[in-house]
């Protein structure tokens, strides 16, 4: 958490419709991140540790308590330090350092190889007492540096401002704009909120009275007091936390991929957050507007230029150049690709106890037409016949590979003895085909209704030969 420090409170009584100039608000601030989580690569000793100091006393544990580990029964040593069992979550075993600075996860690396083996999440109590900069420094450096690589890749991040304001009396959910559809409120009194949600991961706002939040009795208040005392916050009533919740999928977007990549670009990150979410002020607007929901039409509010404004994270260099949301190329997928996807869904549903029923499923396929039955295939995609060369003849394969012969343009060079020969090979391959469970006889039967129309051609001149000659 790095800081931002502003003077004194501001007077809300001075405040008309909860509108005032962007200098009225002067109230004490710090910003930073609140919050980490993060892999780490393994390197070759890894597995070899994963199954000898985790996973062999994990279940030689659960044998010893049958079945069940009692909560703060099982403690290891990583790196000469204590570290306590908290339980298994998403195939992670994962383990609380006793200070209860951090968390770290690990699974089999020979399972769900698909994602990184070690999982890092941040603890408060670490980032108020260490600095969050420090302390994943102090992990990946000291702690895990005998099985992992430096490759860290950020899969969520809260940046956050700290305020000495009571901020749900002016943030509104009616007063903000955004393309984010989901908002929640948890209210607290019937004036008031706790939390405010806009949006939903893997991007969303956040704002919450953090003072009524937190445990008072708690370690984890004690460290951030000293911490807050710093900057001229106290931890007394208003102390509002407004924060964005990032998740992997979001900070990809804008080429975040690394804990490197997040520590370079969290300023304009942030700004790039509060365009998206923008509080206005509606005392500037007619009702008409209001009543139509144009509140696009509204300037910013005060209080979001401030807290754009006085956000700051000076604990590594900060890249100046704005933030770009990339923009992907439409990919062109694959049946192959829809079922690597779907396997990553069903994985996702199996891991939150999730029941779906069978039918439902079936029903969706059959409606989006990804799932056809052989016929309904060939009706939606035609089956193109596949050319044969034999006995000096040229053939068509069916689907059951079927040889139908092949007509030329005009028949009217064939002899007699042609025609009759190519209604014989018609004869058999139809034949053949209506012997198929799946029977593919379009082609035959138009070849032959061609054939047909030739022969009768042929008799009506042979007729009127007959009579001119009698």
């Amino acid at each position: 958490m790095i800081n931002t420090i502003a003077p004194s409170g501001l007077d809300n009584n001075a405040l008309e419709n909860n509108v005032a100039l962007k200098e009225s608000y002067d109230f004490p601030l710090v910003s930073g991140i609140d919050s980490l989580y993060y892999f780490i690569q393994s390197n070759s000793a890894y597995e070899a540790f994963f199954h000898l100091s985790i996973y062999s006393i994990v279940e030689q544990s659960k044998e010893t308590n049958g079945g069940f580990i009692p909560n703060g029964s099982l403690k290891i040593k990583i790196s000469d330090i204590e570290f306590v069992y908290f339980g298994k979550v998403q195939g992670f075993y994962f383990f609380g350092d006793v200070a209860g600075m951090f968390r770290v996860g690990f699974k089999d690396p020979n399972t769900n190889q698909g994602v990184q083996d070690i999982r890092i999440q941040l603890q408060g109590i670490g980032i108020y007492a260490m600095g969050l900069v420090r302390l994943s420094q102090y992990i990946n450096s000291c702690i895990l540096k005998e099985i992992t690589t430096p490759v860290y890749l950020v899969t969520r991040a809260d940046l956050n401002i700290f305020c000495q304001y009571d901020l749900g009396s002016v943030i509104q959910p009616e007063q903000i704009v955004t393309r984010k559809r989901k908002f929640s409120r948890i209210i607290g009194t019937k004036n008031r909120y706790e939390t405010l949600y806009v949006g939903k991961p893997p991007a969303r706002l956040r704002v919450y009275d953090k003072f009524l939040e937190i445990d008072k009795t708690s370690e984890k208040f004690y460290y951030m007091k000293l911490y807050l005392d710093q900057y001229g916050i106290r931890m007394k009533d208003p102390l509002w936390n407004f924060e964005f919740e990032c998740h992997r999928d979001f900070l990809k977007q804008y080429h975040i991929s690394t804990l490197d990549d997040l520590l370079s670009n969290v300023q304009t990150l942030f700004h790039k957050c509060m365009e998206q979410v923008r509080l206005v002020d509606i005392s500037t607007i007619s009702e008409k507007d209001i009543e139509a929901n144009r509140l696009h039409k509204a300037p910013t509010h005060p209080l979001w230029e401030y807290l754009d404004s006085s956000y700051t994270f000076n604990a590594s260099v900060q890249n100046t150049i704005p933030l770009e949301r990339i923009v992907y190329a439409p990919k062109e997928l694959t049946s192959n690709d829809f079922i690597e996807d779907f396997r990553a869904l069903v994985l996702k549903y199996t891991e939150h106890a999730v029941t779906v029923n069978h039918d439902d499923v079936r029903a969706v396929l059959h409606e989006s037409r990804l799932w056809l039955s052989h016929q309904a295939k060939q009706a939606v995609k035609p089956f193109i016949p596949v050319v044969l060369q034999a006995n000096n003849r040229s053939y068509l394969l069916t689907r059951n590979f079927i040889a139908v012969p092949i007509l030329p343009k005009s028949l009217e060079h064939l002899s007699d003895n042609d025609l009759i020969e190519i209604g014989e090979l018609l004869t058999k391959a139809l034949h053949q085909e209506l012997a198929q469970k799946d029977q593919d006889i379009g082609l035959i039967i138009k070849h032959t209704q061609i054939l047909n129309t030739e022969k009768e051609r042929r008799r009506a001149g042979q007729k009127e030969l007959e009579l001119w000659q009698q």
